[in-house]
């Protein structure tokens, strides 16, 4: 009778495994009893174990000893961060940080969780990517907060017309060194591409930048008289700020510009009290709009807007960086996938006919 009974019991616990339930036909009583013992331990470690989400959180914090930076590397606010910390802490029982200012550090019980999920989190990531692969119409692809505003979503409705099978998932960072193992795009679109050796770079587009502003602003200080290139710096100017060029590994700025043109013909310095400063270069592009001052547009963030008519160059003259690229940075797994030559096709025929423009627009100024 003891032993019907712990076979049924056996049985309900275990219904999804049948060659579970024929070994256990088979064995003797205390075996049966055993393994439905560790059955029921398995389920419970189940129904205690943190969310996974949770433990992500707390591993990417760990690792760079920063919410903020675990907040940016994988794509959510430190809001997020702080508050999935705080239910993992809530939910053991235990601080796994120990938090100075600004500063955080594992305590004792935070690096023996560390150490055990940070292993398990890689394991069940690397299964998940493996899985994802196989994916035939999935790609990722990761870019700057900059770059997909301003040049890449307003060419996302053709390719999802013209591809609507292609699911793309579109990261936007601007760490791109610093991508945790967690995440692995397809592709990647970056001025200073990674050197892990799975990953694959040729050039995309070389740098084309010249002076851009609104209409209005045009008119009020420009119009009607022949403009020199230094003339601009006695006017308002709009300016990336060292912080906003680092983040992108750009060294062009107006200081760059005057040191271009310089022949003595023009001020030797910016207009200090007249000069917008920000990191964000979509910020810039919009005060550029509003006939805040002038900006120094990258010929791929700001050619429609000048197509439109809604900046104008002030000046014909430009500088050209033909050693300095935005570069196609592709995993090595992606790409014979036919989801990836359709993108890298499209995406070839967007840029050849950006820099075509500005190729006939060139051919037209030194006429």
């Amino acid at each position: 009778m003891a032993r019907t009974w712990v076979r049924r019991t056996v049985r309900g616990s275990a219904r999804r495994s049948r060659r579970y339930l024929q070994a256990a036909r088979a064995l003797p009583l205390h075996r049966v009893i055993a393994m439905q013992k560790k059955q029921v331990f398995a389920d419970r470690l189940l129904t205690q174990m943190p969310s996974l989400r949770a433990l992500k959180c707390f591993v990417t914090a760990a690792r760079y000893e920063s919410f903020t930076q675990a907040a940016e590397v994988l794509c959510v606010t430190q809001a997020a961060i702080s508050r999935q910390i705080k239910e993992l802490e809530d939910s053991l029982e235990v601080a796994l940080f120990e938090r100075t200012g600004r500063h955080i550090a594992l305590t004792d019980a935070g690096r023996i969780l560390y150490n055990a999920s940070y292993l398990s989190i890689m394991n069940i990531a690397e299964a998940a990517q493996a899985v994802r692969r196989t994916d035939k119409h999935a790609l990722t692809l990761c870019v700057s907060h900059t770059f997909s505003a301003l040049w890449l979503s307003f060419r996302l409705p053709s390719f999802r017309k013209r591809f609507p099978d292609i699911r793309l998932h579109v990261m936007v960072t601007e760490h791109f060194m610093e991508l945790d193992d967690l995440m692995e795009p397809d592709i990647i679109i970056t001025k200073n591409p990674p050197r892990e050796p799975e990953y694959e770079t040729e050039p995309l587009f070389h740098d084309v930048v010249y002076p851009v502003c609104s209409q209005s602003f045009c008119e009020r200080h420009f119009q009607g008289r022949y403009v020199k290139p230094l003339d601009l710096l006695s006017h308002a100017t709009l300016n990336l700020s060292l912080l906003g060029r680092a983040q992108i590994c750009e060294h062009v700025d107006w200081s760059v510009w005057r040191n271009w043109f310089q022949e003595g013909d023009g001020p030797d310095k910016l207009v200090e009290n007249e000069r917008l400063e920000s990191n964000d270069y979509r910020l810039l592009v919009s005060q550029a709009e509003a006939g805040e001052g002038t900006l120094l547009g990258w010929h791929h963030l700001v050619h429609r807007q000048v197509e439109q008519g809604i900046l104008v160059r002030p000046v014909q003259n430009a500088l050209e960086f033909h050693d300095r690229h935005h570069y196609l940075i592709t995993h090595k797994n992606a790409k014979l996938r036919p989801e990836y030559l359709q993108f890298r096709a499209w995406l070839g025929e967007e840029v050849g006919a950006m820099m075509r423009e500005w190729r006939g627009v060139e051919a037209e100024t030194t006429k």
